[in-house]
C-alpha cells in the first residue's frame, strides 16, 4: 500500500469533513515564550487554507483585563457566544492552548451536556501529573469534568500513560499530539525562497526569556568561544520574550553581553512575531535550554532550512546537533561544522511527521 503525502493525508482528511465546522476556544493573546508554533492562531490558519470551516473565540480577556469585573464581563462574553454557536448547530468544540483548561471547566462540560463534541489540549510537556498531585481541587475538578471529554490531547507520551493511569474512564480517550504547528504553506514557502545567501559574518540566534530556564548566556558564550578560537565574525541575534521577567538576571546579561560589543556583534529583542523570518536570515540556531518540552524553536529554524545545536534535553530534536549543557567545546565543535556547511543545508529541514496539523485534524474526524 502507498503511504500519502501530508498533502493527500489533509486532503483525504479533509473530505471526511465536509459540513462539519469546529470552534477553536483559545487565548489568542500570543507572543513569543520560546516557540510561536504551539500557538492556536497557526492551526486555525492552516484549517482555514484547507478550507474547512472554523470559528475562533478568544479568552484572552481572562488574563488581560486589570480589574475582576472586566475579567467576569470576558468569561460571560465567552459563554454566550459559546452557547450561540452551539444552537445554530456548530458540533465540535476544540479548547486549544487552554492554560490549565480554566475556560474548558468552565464551558466545556456545557457544552458536552448539550451534545457537542469536545476535545481538549493541554500543553504541558511534564509535571501536570504531578500538579494534579499536589493540588487536591485541581484533581477533583477534572474527575468531574473530564468525563464528558471525547478527547484529552497531551504533548508528550509520558504524560500521556500517566493521565490515563489517573483517569482510567478516560483510557481510550487520550491521545498524544506534537504541539508544532507550521504557520500557513505559502507563507512558509515564501520565507523559505527569501533565504539570503550566507555572508561573511556568521550569523547566530538563540531564543529565550529574562529567566535561566533557556540559559541564552549559553549560546552567547559559546559563540564569543568560536568568536576567539577562529577569528570569524560573529553576530549574536537574542529574541527574548517578556512573558518572564527576572530583573537580576536580566541586568547581568544585558551587562555581560555589552562587554563583547568590541568583539562581536550582539542584538537583543524582545517579543518579536516574525520568528521564522528571523531565523531564516541566520546560520544556525543555539537552543541551549537546562530544560525544553518541546523543541518549538528547534523545529520552527529546521522548518525554514536553519540548521539547530541544542542540549540534549531537547524532546523531538533528533535533528538538531545535540550536546552536553556546559560543553562549550562540543558547542564550538558544532559551530565549525554548521559554518563549514553553510550554503549546503536544503530549505526545509524538518521531518514532515513533526507538523502536528493533519494530528488535529484526524481528532477531528475520527471522534465519534
Amino acid at each position: 500500500m502507498m503511504l500519502q503525502t501530508d498533502e493527500q493525508q489533509a486532503a483525504t482528511l479533509q473530505q471526511k469533513l465536509p459540513t462539519q465546522k469546529v470552534v477553536l476556544v483559545s487565548i489568542f493573546r500570543e507572543h513569543l515564550i520560546g516557540g510561536i508554533s504551539v500557538h492556536s492562531t497557526n492551526l486555525f490558519n492552516r484549517l482555514r487554507e484547507k478550507n474547512l470551516e472554523v470559528t475562533k473565540v478568544d479568552f484572552s480577556g481572562l488574563i488581560t483585563k486589570p480589574t475582576v469585573f472586566g475579567k467576569l464581563v470576558s468569561i460571560f462574553g465567552v459563554g454566550r457566544r459559546l452557547l450561540a454557536l452551539r444552537f445554530s448547530g456548530v458540533k465540535i468544540f476544540h479548547f486549544h492552548a487552554s492554560n490549565r483548561a480554566v475556560m474548558f471547566f468552565l464551558y466545556g462540560p456545557l457544552l458536552g451536556v448539550l451534545g457537542a463534541k469536545v476535545l481538549l489540549s493541554i500543553h504541558s510537556g511534564y509535571g501536570y501529573d504531578k500538579f494534579m498531585g499536589k493540588r487536591v481541587e485541581y484533581r477533583t475538578l477534572s474527575n468531574i469534568g473530564f468525563r464528558g471529554l471525547h478527547r484529552l490531547i497531551f504533548m508528550n507520551p509520558e504524560e500521556s500513560e500517566r493521565i490515563r493511569k489517573r483517569f482510567s474512564f478516560l483510557e481510550d480517550r487520550v491521545v498524544t499530539v506534537n504541539p508544532f504547528i507550521g504557520p500557513k504553506e505559502h507563507l512558509v514557502a515564501k520565507i523559505r525562497a527569501e533565504r539570503p545567501a550566507p555572508e561573511e559574518v556568521f550569523k547566530i540566534a538563540v531564543i529565550g526569556n529574562w529567566a535561566p530556564r533557556y540559559n541564552v548566556e549559553e549560546a552567547f558564550r559559546g559563540a564569543l568561544a568560536f568568536r576567539r578560537a577562529t577569528g570569524i565574525g560573529v553576530q549574536v541575534t537574542i529574541l527574548q520574550s517578556s512573558n518572564m521577567r527576572d530583573i537580576e538576571y536580566m541586568n547581568k546579561l544585558k551587562e555581560e553581553f555589552n562587554l563583547t560589543q568590541g568583539e562581536m556583534n550582539v542584538e537583543v529583542f524582545e517579543d518579536r512575531n516574525d520568528v521564522l523570518e528571523v531565523l531564516s536570515h541566520h546560520d544556525v540556531l543555539i537552543r541551549p535550554s537546562l530544560l525544553d518540552s518541546y523543541g518549538l524553536s528547534v523545529a520552527e529554524a529546521l522548518l525554514v532550512g536553519t540548521p539547530a545545536i541544542a542540549t540534549n534535553v531537547c524532546r523531538r530534536c533528533a535533528a538538531a546537533l545535540l550536546y552536553e549543557q556546559g560543553d562549550l567545546e562540543t558547542l564550538q565543535h558544532h559551530l565549525q561544522t554548521v559554518y563549514d556547511n553553510r550554503g549546503n543545508y536544503p530549505d526545509n529541514l524538518l521531518n514532515a511527521d513533526e507538523d502536528s496539523f493533519n494530528g488535529y485534524l484526524a481528532e477531528y474526524v475520527n471522534i465519534k
